[in-house]
């Protein structure tokens, strides 16, 4: 059997952003050995037996050709894109006879629930069905696991698919926070990872999403989900287009994939590094990441004949972003809005306080229908945010009623504002204070900055540099090195560009091999350096265990 495809639609699911527009003609022979994981019911498809990766038989590219392309990819780089694209089309289980092959059919028109929309259109789930039939078990047999997933994905899938969408990447991209998170935007793992998207602090600063008292980038929904599909974006690109060892890539790290696949080679020189084949190489966590990426698409579009339930998600707009140059709190935003408390707060989990930040511009999420009502309101009434906030932290002697009267506003507020069940303080406890706008101006007038008085030094960008591994030689922050230079973070540097240095920490790498006993602790003390600087150098966690042999980059002062 002969299947002949594909469209401009499907091809531009794969095809890096730059590519204007490529149309594949390729013929494929159907091999009648193929399996894949039925769906008729969720019975039969755990139970049969599967292929093994190196069982799975391979579908050849016959009369391979690229017609019209208008792109600046090179051409040994667009058949490698090619290939990559054959080997996510090893093949639909229901294909039928005489039907063309399409792995993108039309979007359902008009359709009120997402779930269709969703799951119409994987890509990378059809290819890989004997790969990760194992990790079905585990939805299958907790099939309200998913159906609680339903519902705290409602408020924001929509927006995750149309960003997916307009980026034309895959669409099993949109279920990422289900392995990541199970879409719980306050959720924080053991490693500091936190969010939607499970940024851990060093990544999400690259990202620009910063991280202060009031605010943290890696819970905003908005500029988290940005910030993790450029993330995904780049790891597509530094794989070859290989959107599989991308998410390993977001999971152990691209150096971590970059090893896993030295090893594979070193063992077999002639042998292809995709995911599958390296996989054993990989960290424990990412070997089951992948899959259950994959198993979670898989049952989202085969939801009925598993018979779980994913509660509907309505297929429009669901929240609007509405810029603010006044500090707002969430108390009187929910009043205004009529929308509840927990509910803005979900729609806002990057604001760490009851209410946002002193200064402004800053957004807010809104559902559409209160974002409506909101502007009007303050329209009508411009008063009616007309209180500011600021913390305080508790000092001895200190009193609520002390507090209350330095800020000219009443404990009453202050104890409500911070959900305090009684008048109880405590010495160095921060408190959020609700300052009336007459007084602000008086009581919140900014201190004189402090005028640095110790060092600088000029760096001068050299071929290769970047703002992470200049800031990294100085032992500084990569916010830091941006403040002190004027420069945004994702701007880029050119060679020879002098930059204000306010250190003089700086010094050399080395490399250290760990021997037996070493920990981070006792590198550490050798090198009289901290074990969070090792673990910042070596992006790895404090709590990491070493194996003797491992080696770890130590900069030391010259």
């Amino acid at each position: 059997m002969i299947y002949r495809f594909i469209s401009k639609t499907t091809f531009d699911q794969i095809w890096p952003t730059k590519a204007k527009w490529v149309i594949l003609s390729c013929s494929l022979t159907l091999l009648s050995a193929c399996q894949t994981v039925p769906t008729q019911t969720a019975q039969n498809a755990i139970s049969e037996p599967t292929l093994t990766t190196d069982e799975s038989p391979k579908l050849p590219i016959l009369d391979l050709e690229i017609h019209n392309a208008e792109s600046d990819i090179p051409e040994d780089l667009a058949l490698r894109v090619l290939q990559n694209t054959q080997q996510n089309l090893n093949l639909l289980a229901d294909t039928t006879p005489e039907e063309p092959l399409s792995i993108f059919v039309k979007p359902t028109e008009g359709a009120k629930d997402l779930w269709p929309v969703l799951s119409e259109r994987f890509f990378i789930t059809p290819a890989n069905t004997h790969n990760f039939q194992d990790y079905l078990n585990y939805y299958t047999k907790n099939p309200n696991y998913l159906t609680r997933i339903s519902d705290r994905a409602r408020p924001y899938l929509y927006f995750i698919l149309q960003e997916v969408k307009s980026r034309q990447m895959p669409y099993e991209v949109a279920l990422l926070p289900v392995v990541e998170s199970g879409f719980q935007p306050y959720a924080k793992s053991y490693q500091s990872a936190a969010g939607l998207w499970q940024f851990m602090p060093n990544t999400g600063e690259m990202f620009g999403l910063e991280r202060n008292w009031w605010y943290d980038g890696r819970q905003d929904i908005h500029r988290s989900t940005e910030a993790a599909l450029n993330y995904l974006q780049q790891l597509y690109v530094q794989n070859e287009y290989d959107w599989l060892l991308a998410l390993a890539s977001y999971n152990a790290g691209y150096g971590n994939v970059l090893k896993a696949k030295r090893l594979y080679l070193n063992k077999n020189p002639n042998g292809d590094a995709n995911f599958w084949n390296i996989r054993k190489y990989l960290p424990k966590e990412t070997q089951h990441y992948v899959p259950q990426l994959l198993a979670v698409s898989y049952l989202v579009k085969h939801r009925q004949s598993y018979q779980i339930t994913l509660n509907p998600i309505e297929n429009h707009v669901h929240f609007e972003k509405v810029n603010l140059s006044q500090q707002v709190d969430f108390i009187s935003l929910a009043k205004i809005t009529g929308v509840a408390k927990e509910q803005l707060k979900l729609l806002n989990a990057g604001y760490l306080q009851p209410t946002t930040p002193p200064k402004g511009p800053f957004e807010i999420l809104l559902p559409v229908a209160a974002s409506q009502t909101f502007k009007a309101a303050l329209d009508k009434q411009p008063e009616i945010l007309a209180v500011q906030w600021t913390k305080h932290v508790v000092k001895k002697g200190e009193s609520l009623s002390v507090i209350a009267e330095k800020y000219k506003t009443r404990a009453a507020a202050i104890q409500r504002l911070n959900e305090m069940k009684n008048t109880n303080i405590r010495v160095g406890k921060t408190l959020l204070i609700p300052v009336p706008v007459q007084y602000a101006k008086q009581l919140l007038k900014p201190k004189e900055p402090v005028k640095y008085q110790g060092s600088v030094v000029f760096h001068k960008v050299k071929t290769g540099e970047s703002l992470w591994t200049i800031a990294r030689y100085y032992d500084i922050t990569t916010k830091e090195l941006c403040q002190w230079n004027n420069i945004g973070i994702r701007e880029p540097l050119y060679k020879g560009q002098n930059l204000k240095i306010r250190s003089n920490q700086y010094g050399k790498q080395v490399t250290y091999t760990l021997k037996n006993g070493d920990s981070l602790w006792t590198v550490a003390q050798k090198y009289k350096v901290s074990t969070n600087q090792l673990a910042r150098w070596n992006q790895i966690s404090e709590a990491e265990v070493l194996q003797p042999g491992q080696k770890i980059s130590v900069w030391v002062k010259s």
